[in-house]
């Protein structure tokens, strides 16, 4: 007997943590955090993204849409991309995290 589970048919508290859990996943990549955060500033073009982060086109191309999949990342306009609020809350909680375990 196999059982599956719909989104529908989890309840709110378990979807938000899936979400999270993706979310992180997503991030948890150094190319796409390096992307997320250098979006989170200002929107940016295509080609100050690879060239200052010195990413490949083609590499660039996979994380984005991954990050664009998950929320965290949006195309403002052809080439242009920003950081999400989702994508903004996720670096403030990445930070928070890493500045917990400094003290440590």
């Amino acid at each position: 007997m196999t059982t599956t589970l719909n989104r529908i048919e989890l309840s709110d508290g378990v979807e938000v943590v899936r979400t999270l859990a993706d979310c992180l996943i997503s991030i948890g990549h150094p190319s796409r955090l390096k992307i997320v955060e250098y979006c989170s500033e200002k929107p940016r073009r295509f080609t100050d993204i690879i060239l200052d982060l010195r990413l490949n086109p083609a590499s660039f191309k996979f994380h984005v849409k991954v990050l664009m999949d998950d929320g965290l990342i949006t195309k403002v306009e052809r080439g242009i991309y920003r950081t999400t609020e989702l994508g903004k809350l996720l670096l403030q909680l990445v930070n928070q995290v890493n500045s917990l375990e400094t003290r440590v």
